[in-house]
């Protein structure tokens, strides 16, 4: 027994100690950081680039850290604004913007090539990375891709003359904003294009009053007659208006934001030209009536270059430089014009009357409608019959009280100008007493019941014409 305690005392004693020299083993010391991290060193003949980034839980933090030294590498490159390029007019102009200096360097660090990678280090919490770029490299790279650039923009300039002498004004004008856009990293350099390449076109600058002289030169060809829609309706058809090019070619395939300041009439917000330079805007409201609205037609330069990454590149800047034109049009909303067409019969023959004529009219009454007397002239035509029959009860009356008893009876349909049908009620229920039928059929017209049973009926027809 004895041995036994003495043996498991020893095993214990061992196991403590064991633990003890584990818990108080020597850790690795970290790598200590090297100087480039803490002191940005002198490139000399070579751009440098460094970037760290976080080690969070499921970041690629390399690749993060790649992409901040190759910025950082990139910003060390200095955006020298020569006294001939475009981006100088515009600091001239007091409407320069640091966001075009970023642009420029922010599309250098995709293009940018030849860097190489230096060193990296890593602790805990961060990763670093070091890069370099040869700058006599880096400046002849540069040199070979603008002269690549203004090629490529030369053969887009002398294209969009082809096109315009084909008068497709469309691409042409494409072609010209493709162009700018892809001398946009260049836009801070002196760019001069060989006029035998462009088709006379010397520099960005005669590139952009170029692309404004063809914007100023949409045109839309006026009418003897405005277009007219009605006021109130569920539905439009679109309203046309013809474009041309310099007053003389259709303007064919060409986008065009729509807009309008009035509340009261709402129209699509894009629209495009056919083949036949026709631009069809949407109608979606149109309230005030026996009124001329005005909207506008912009040229949409955006749609025109629909998924085109590289003339959307340019945009931004070319806005600075061209003034995009605003085409005021019209459209005069009227009123909705009716042909009433009333029946009035007691017993199968006419009474005479025009009851219900005067009360469909007074309830229509409002500035949205027109009575017209030919119903040719009429966008609606509405369609009234009314007569009066003797009531089953009528016998039953006379015998016991000697009154008779009259139903008068409505037909209320509403067609439009083609003569579709679009409502059709029918009023009944409405009842006269009187000594004889006759007496009780015109009665009738005068019942209580008359009035808040038509007008019940007049409102659904309403409602089929207009819609508020």
């Amino acid at each position: 027994m004895r041995n036994w305690i003495y043996i498991l005392v020893v095993v214990l004693f061992a196991a403590c100690n064991s633990s003890k020299n584990v818990t108080n083993a020597p850790t690795a010391p970290e790598k200590p950081a090297p100087l480039w991290v803490s002191s940005r060193p002198n490139g000399g003949f070579k751009f440098v680039g460094i970037g760290f980034a976080e080690k969070k839980p499921g970041s690629n933090y390399q690749l993060e850290a790649k992409k901040n030294a190759l910025f950082d590498l990139v910003s060390e490159i200095k955006v020298d604004i020569n006294s001939n390029s475009l981006l100088y007019t515009v600091q001239n102009n007091n409407t320069f913007n640091e966001n075009f200096t970023s642009l420029i360097q922010l599309s250098n660090t995709d293009n940018i090539e030849g860097y190489q990678m230096i060193d990296s280090y890593e602790n805990e919490k961060q990763y670093w990375v070091y890069y370099q770029l040869d700058k006599a490299e880096y400046a002849q790279q540069k040199e070979k891709k603008k002269l690549q650039t203004i090629n490529a923009a030369s053969a887009l300039i002398l294209s969009a003359f082809a096109d315009e002498k084909a008068n497709d004004f469309t691409s042409a004008l494409r072609k010209r904003i493709q162009a700018f856009g892809t001398l946009s990293p260049y836009l801070n350099d002196e760019v001069v294009f060989d006029p035998k390449l462009t088709g006379g076109v010397a520099t960005v600058f005669e590139l952009t009053a170029l692309i404004q002289k063809q914007l100023q030169a949409i045109q839309v060809v006026t009418t003897a007659q405005t277009p007219t829609v009605k006021a109130f309706q569920a539905t439009y058809a679109p309203i046309s208006y013809y474009l041309t090019f310099d007053g003389k070619q259709k303007l064919y395939g060409f986008p065009f934001a729509v807009s309008s300041e009035d509340d009261k009439m709402v129209v699509g917000e894009m629209a495009r030209t056919d083949a036949n330079g026709l631009l069809s805007v949407k109608l979606n409201k149109a309230e005030a009536v026996n009124q001329l609205f005005s909207f506008d037609l912009n040229p949409d330069i955006r749609q025109l270059m629909g998924n085109d990454s590289i003339g959307m590149a340019g945009i931004k800047i070319l806005n600075r430089f061209i003034q995009t034109p605003s085409l005021k049009v019209q459209v005069y909303v009227s009123a909705i014009t009716l042909y009433l067409n009333a029946k009035e019969n007691n017993l199968g023959k006419p009474t005479g009357g025009n009851t219900i004529e005067r009360f469909i009219r007074e309830k229509l009454a409002s500035q949205e409608f027109q009575f017209v007397s030919n119903p040719q002239d009429a966008d609606y035509l509405i369609d009234c019959n009314a007569d009066v029959v003797e009531d089953l009860s009528s016998n039953a009356l006379k015998r016991n009280f000697d009154l008779t008893l009259a139903e008068l009876r409505i037909n209320l349909n509403l067609k439009n100008k083609s003569g579709d049908p679009l409502y059709a009620n029918a009023v009944n229920e409405i009842y006269g007493y009187g000594g004889t039928l006759e007496s009780a059929g015109i009665n009738a017209y005068s019942s209580p019941k008359f009035k808040a049973k038509l007008s019940e009926a007049v409102f659904f027809l309403k409602r089929k014409i207009v819609v508020y």
